[in-house]
C-alpha cells in the first residue's frame, strides 16, 4: 500500500494505492494518526481511485479515521472507489456511514 497525504489549507486529501488490508492497515493508521491535526478545520478525502482491495482491517481503520474527524468537528467523504470497494461499502453499509464522492 502507498499513501499520498496532501494537506492544504481546508482540505486534506489521502490518496491510496494498493491494498488496505491485515497487513497494512496498520501503517495506514500510523500515517493518518496526526489528522485531523489540532485545529485543523476542513474537510478530510480518502482518494480510492487507485485502491485495489480493502478488508475489514482496512474498513476499521477508515471508520477510526472517521470518528476522530468527527470528534474535530471535520467532514469526510470517500471518493473514487471502484467497483468491487463499492460492492464492499455496500455490503457492509458503509455507504450509509460515510459520504461517497
Amino acid at each position: 500500500m502507498k499513501l499520498n497525504i496532501d494537506q492544504k489549507e481546508n482540505l486534506t486529501v489521502i490518496a491510496v494505492e494498493g491494498r488496505v488490508d491485515t497487513f497494512t492497515s496498520p501503517d495506514f493508521d500510523a500515517r493518518t494518526a496526526g489528522i485531523p491535526a489540532e485545529g485543523f478545520i476542513g474537510d478530510i478525502v480518502i482518494d480510492c481511485a487507485k485502491m485495489e482491495y480493502i478488508s475489514s482491517a482496512g474498513l476499521r481503520s477508515f471508520i477510526t479515521l472517521l470518528k476522530r474527524a468527527n470528534a474535530a468537528g471535520c467532514t469526510m467523504a470517500v471518493e473514487n472507489l471502484n467497483d468491487a470497494i463499492r460492492t464492499v461499502f455496500d455490503m457492509t453499509g458503509f455507504t450509509q456511514i460515510f459520504k461517497i464522492r
